[in-house]
């Protein structure tokens, strides 16, 4: 399941499961985004464009698309598995968000 999500935690696009709500799922995702920016800030690094969480369930990959967005994705299975397809996920959403005026 993926979503691309605004930093407010808007929904710009999502492709989840009928029983997963999409605003909440958004909401929680940009949360997690912004968290971990104000950690790296208090540290004086620069913000996240990567993250990745592994469970015993599964994975969580979330990628900087632009400045406004970012992608979120839930997995099953090695992250390494699927870390290059999110990436190439990423780049695609990042050139048609890039052309939206």
């Amino acid at each position: 399941m993926s979503a691309v999500v605004t930093r407010s935690g808007g929904v710009v696009a999502a492709v989840l499961p009928d029983d997963v709500p999409a605003d909440n799922f958004a909401t929680m995702a940009a949360t997690l985004l912004g968290a971990l920016e104000v950690i790296y800030s208090g540290t004086k690094a620069p913000a996240p464009q990567a993250v990745t969480v592994h469970t015993e369930a599964g994975n969580l990959l979330v990628r900087v698309v632009t400045p406004k967005t970012f992608l979120v994705t839930l997995t099953d299975g090695s992250a390494d598995d699927v870390a290059e397809q999110v990436e190439e996920t990423a780049i695609r959403a990042r050139a048609l968000l890039g052309k939206i005026p």
